[in-house]
Order: C-alpha cells, then structure tokens, then sequence
C-alpha cells in the first residue's frame, strides 16, 4: 500500500471523530434516496445536494485530474466498488483543473487526493493510488463505522439505465491494469509497448504509454521535494518538468523545458523534443497548453 497508510483505520477514527463532534445532527435512519448515478462528477453547481446527502450516507470525494494516470487509475477503482455498495455510499468526482476554487476550499493541491464528507464537513483521507483490495477494506469499514453512528441510508439509482456501461477491457488492458495496481509499471509500459506493435498509430495507446511511463518515473518520487529542486542541468530541467505534470501543471512543465532549449546541445535537444513529444501525448494534443508549447517549440526549431 502507498505510503504505508492503515486506510482502515483511518477510516475508523475519521468516522468516530466526525460524528463524535457532530451528535446533535439528526438523521433519518435507514432513509432511502433516489439519486442519478452512485458515482457522480462533482462542481460548484450540485455541491448543494451532495453535502445535503453526507448527512444519510457516507460521501467519499476523489480529486483527478485527465492527465494524471494515477488519479484516473485511483477513478476506476472507486467507481468499482461504489457500483457494487448497494447505495451504502456516493463517490464524487472533482476535476481539480476544471474545478480548482472546489479543490481549493478542500484544501487540495494534488490529483489522486481522496476526502470523504460527513455530516457536511469535509476531511482529508489520503493523497496517492491504493491496491484495490485496500480501498475496499477502507471504504467497508468506513461504511460500518458510519452505519453504526446513524448514516444508515440507501442511495436508489433513479431509472433503470442510469449509469452507461463500462466498456469491456480487453485482455492486455486488463493486465496493464492490474500490474499497475501492484506497482509493477515497467510491465504495464510493456505490456503497451506490445498493444501498439500491433496497433501502430492507435492514439488512445499512445496516450496510456505515455501516461504510464510518466508514472513510473514519479511513482517513488518526493514531489515537494522535486518541485524544489532548481535544476542545473537539462536531464534535471527533464525530471522537474515530469513532477509538474504528475501534479497537474503542464504550463509549468512546458514553460521549464522550453527554458533550458536554447542553450541545450544538439543530443539535450533530441532528449528534449522526445520529452515534449512524451508530455503532450500525455495532456492531450488539443489541450491549450500543447497547442502553445507546440508553437513555441516549433518557433525555436526552425
């Protein structure tokens, strides 16, 4: 488990200590409520209702963002074992990108952040990936320990085909998978490297390699402590630039590696143009932030 966190305990004392300090709140026991799906994209906009619903059931907020493998990894997860809850408990989505005043008034600066709402407060549970074996033994006991204090309610999903399914992963996409949650990404990256020999050009390949790949450079990494780090050197310009993307900042990763171009050699510069190739398959080419730092790139080029 990452970082060596007891989450079943955790979710023991974060429950009792909540409602510990929150007795004089009633709630109707074993209440039942129609929601649109057990696993919801959370904003500004609908954090009304949420917060309204920590009050029967436990919500569990995950923080993510598009171009962070782990946090999109931790989703998956999540959204697992919220489908199978029988409407013990709500996972919320938040966009950290697209809702950064949200992350903000969380207390959140990095993706792969999880917190959990009671009673309308919210509190931090954990920062970083989990084996799924863990997250369910947390999210179990989490449950229990709120039931036994009174949020006892059932989410009912409102119609019949309220959530899409998921698509069918194939049989490499589920091994990737799974040597992902076991910490082995060096065979997740071949595992891809293999899929796109056979599918070569395939976008949606591409885009998992690289983002698996920047995993596993990070994974094991001090991101403070990194992002510290004024680099003095273009191999480490390159190590920093991963770590602000790891956390999100692809502005901050372009902007470093395009300062330390000018002045590289001609063998820093191939490393750099395959890194920036790397990171923009990450982001995504139709992000803002590709598109600018393509331009820039191309202007110093050529």
């Amino acid at each position: 488990m990452r970082g060596g966190v007891d989450l079943s305990a955790l979710a023991n004392k974060v429950v009792k200590e909540k409602l510990a300090s929150t007795s004089t709140v009633q709630v109707d026991q074993g209440k039942r409520v129609k929601v649109p799906a057990l696993a919801i994209e959370l904003n500004e906009a609908n954090l009304k209702p949420v917060i309204e619903l920590s009050s029967i059931v436990p919500v569990v907020v995950s923080f993510y963002a598009q171009n962070n493998a782990e946090s999109i990894a931790l989703n998956t997860k999540l959204e697992k074992l919220v489908n199978v809850s029988e409407g013990k408990w709500l996972l919320a989505k938040v966009d950290i990108e697209a809702n950064a005043k949200l992350a903000e008034a969380f207390g959140v600066q990095l993706p792969a952040t999880v917190a959990v709402i009671l009673e309308g407060e919210p509190k931090p549970l954990f920062q970083g990936d989990q084996l799924e074996a863990s997250l369910a033994e947390f999210i179990g006991k989490l449950v229990e320990v709120a039931s036994s204090q009174g949020l006892n309610g059932i989410l009912e999903v409102d119609g019949q085909e309220p959530v899409a399914t998921e698509p069918q992963l194939s049989a490499s996409e589920q091994a990737a998978l799974d040597a992902m949650d076991n910490g082995d990404f060096g065979a997740a990256v071949k595992i891809y490297e293999e899929e796109l020999k056979q599918n070569p050009g395939n976008e949606l390949l591409i885009e998992r390699l690289a983002q698996v790949k920047l995993v596993e450079r990070t994974f094991s990494g001090d991101i403070e402590k990194e992002l510290a780090i004024k680099p003095s050197s273009v191999a480490e310009a390159m190590r920093k630039a991963d770590f602000h993307l790891a956390v999100g900042q692809s502005e901050e990763a372009f902007v470093l590696l395009l300062s330390w171009f000018d002045n590289a050699n001609a063998e820093e510069r191939k490393a750099l143009s395959a890194l920036f190739l790397e990171l923009f398959n990450v982001v995504g080419k139709s992000h803002p932030a590709v598109i600018e730092a393509r331009k820039m790139l191309a202007a110093k080029m050529f």
